[in-house]
């Protein structure tokens, strides 16, 4: 699984890509500010999938990720900007631990997202979209696979170099679960083969 460490001291990569897709607003209520949330695909997708970036927000990375997913799998792409545009940068302490995970629990935590989750779900169930597939990046790896567990609108969650996933998160999950860690991240199956949704995936 990633390293927070590596994730707390080294910068987003520079990228001079273009997105293609456009920021809209979901209303929010109560506690909750409204969601800007970067959407790109087909208007009458049937099929979706929420993404949710790293500590490093609306990064362009991620919004060709998105494209990309959109484009090659017609899926309606919707990626939420949970910190409003304050994401973690060298400002807030690149290589302080205890920063970076006190910020976390701040704006980052499960509890605080799940609402902001919620309007993302509704928004897509108005457009007629019954389930959805999650991807979660680093930090938003744990939240995605939290969030199967608590939401069965999520039928199945990709993590990619994901970080403070363990076991117990796996093992109360409620859809498949597809385990991408990077280049030089331990292998996950000696982690998690044991959990049979994640099996499923890591062994085919």
């Amino acid at each position: 699984m990633s390293s927070i460490k590596v994730c707390c001291s080294t910068p987003a990569v520079t990228s001079n890509y273009e997105p293609v897709g456009k920021i809209e607003t979901l209303s929010g209520g109560g506690d909750i500010t409204d969601l800007p949330v970067y959407v790109v695909g087909p208007s009458d997708a049937k099929k979706a999938v929420v993404v949710i970036y790293d500590i490093f927000g609306f990064h362009n990375n991620t919004k060709q990720f998105c494209d990309v997913l959109a484009k090659v799998g017609g899926y309606k792409v919707i990626m939420p900007d949970f910190f409003r545009g304050d994401s973690w940068n060298e400002e807030k302490g690149f290589g302080d631990m205890q920063k970076l995970m006190a910020w976390i629990r701040k704006v980052g935590s499960f509890q605080v997202i799940e609402p902001q989750l919620a309007l993302v779900r509704e928004q897509l169930t108005k457009q007629c979209i019954a389930q959805a597939g999650i991807v979660g990046f680093c930090w938003g790896g744990k939240i995605a696979v939290v969030a199967t567990a608590q939401d069965s609108f999520y039928g199945g969650a990709s993590i990619i170099h994901p970080s403070m996933v363990d076991n117990k998160d796996a093992e109360v999950a409620k859809a498949p679960i597809l385990a991408i860690p990077s280049k030089d991240e331990p292998d996950m199956i000696c982690h998690m083969v044991s959990v049979p949704l994640v099996a499923t995936f890591l062994m085919n």
